[in-house]
């Protein structure tokens, strides 16, 4: 009678064994898949205004054009956020959210806690940074990503570099490319 009930006790903890070192190998690559974020990002070659360039869908752009955010320096390690587009059409109403962006690396925008209406949080990450004149801005989980250009039109090799990077990481065939208004207007 031991024998049996032994041998079930080991036959279903082999089971269970195989189901979590499953679950840790998923779990790991889930987390392998995920871009590590600049080290050294410069507070004040950072701010300054961002043309979006794509985006991932997000509720509060849904009905954006010619969207833009705009980082001003504040103190050492903060901004003042102003995001900004058009509604359905360049030159149509203007929608602008202000928040705060805080550093949460010492002396680097490199992750930021963004703040909007003093209590709707969430940390972002700089992924990719080409001497200051385009960026990657996403959440840890990609939920959110952001491609922008220091003007609101990129150039064809950079942008085919970063799509390359996020395809490593995501489909990108999820973007939404943002209309910009030829002549940079974004307010």
């Amino acid at each position: 009678n031991f024998g049996k009930g032994y041998y079930k006790f080991t036959k279903d903890l082999g089971v269970n064994m195989k189901a979590i070192l499953l679950l840790l190998i998923f779990s790991f690559c889930v987390n392998a898949k995920t871009p590590p974020y600049i080290a050294d990002v410069d507070p004040k070659s950072f701010s300054g205004l961002w043309y979006e360039i794509a985006r991932t869908y997000n509720s509060f752009e849904k009905n954006c054009v010619a969207a833009t955010v705009e980082y001003k320096l504040v103190e050492k390690n903060e901004y003042k956020v102003f995001n900004r587009c058009f509604e359905f059409e360049i030159g149509g109403d203007l929608i602008e959210y202000k928040g705060v962006a805080k550093a949460l690396e010492k002396d680097s925008m490199s992750r930021l806690e963004m703040t909007y209406y003093w209590i709707f949080s969430k940390d972002y990450r700089v992924i990719y940074l080409n001497n200051y004149k385009s960026a990657v801005v996403t959440s840890d989980d990609l939920e959110n990503v952001w491609i922008m250009n220091r003007g609101p039109f990129m150039k064809k090799n950079e942008l085919d570099k970063i799509l390359n990077l996020l395809k490593k990481y995501m489909d990108t065939s999820t973007l939404i490319f943002t209309p910009q208004d030829k002549k940079g207007r974004y307010k």
